[in-house]
């Protein structure tokens, strides 16, 4: 079963190394996150936590709906966070199939397994995060996923 991190509605507790509105103003302002993951309680920590921090969500519940929205607004799209494990299809053959749409696509996978057996399958990826996700690990990979540096606050 998997397991997932309950984040507080309001701010993060703890302080975190990250000044995302560096990265967000040197991609051009809000950044469109693509969100596939079957589980609804998932979807909506994990989008209340990127809203927080000033990322425009655009969730999918399948793998298959994930692709048919990566294809409809594939320009707005500046990264895709992708569980591993649907319901519908794996998630590793919709990592494939996102990659082939576009070669330069950003995917920051979710697993549950250690990310070391992930990197076993060859494919490449933005980075990985394993649940449960804590919101200071999600805003590292992400910053540096979108072009920040562990210099300016991606790691710590």
């Amino acid at each position: 079963m998997s397991q997932i991190t309950v984040i507080r509605e309001q701010a993060p507790v703890g302080k975190l190394n990250i000044d995302i509105s560096k990265v967000l103003a040197t991609q051009g302002g809000k950044q469109a996150v693509l969100l596939i993951d079957d589980s609804a309680i998932a979807r909506k920590t994990l989008t209340k936590n990127l809203e927080y921090y000033g990322f425009e969500v655009i969730e999918a519940d399948a793998g298959i709906s994930g692709l048919k929205l990566f294809l409809e607004k594939k320009r707005e799209i500046a990264i895709v966070i992708l569980d591993l494990v649907l319901t519908d299809v794996p998630g590793q053959a919709v990592l494939a199939k996102l990659q082939q749409l576009d070669p330069e696509v950003k995917v920051i996978v979710c697993t549950e397994s250690a990310s070391t057996e992930f990197k076993q399958t060859g494919q490449q990826v933005a980075g990985v995060l394993r649940k449960p996700i804590s919101t200071d690990r999600l805003l590292k990979v992400l910053h540096l996923a979108l072009g920040g540096s562990p210099s300016d606050g991606g790691e710590g």
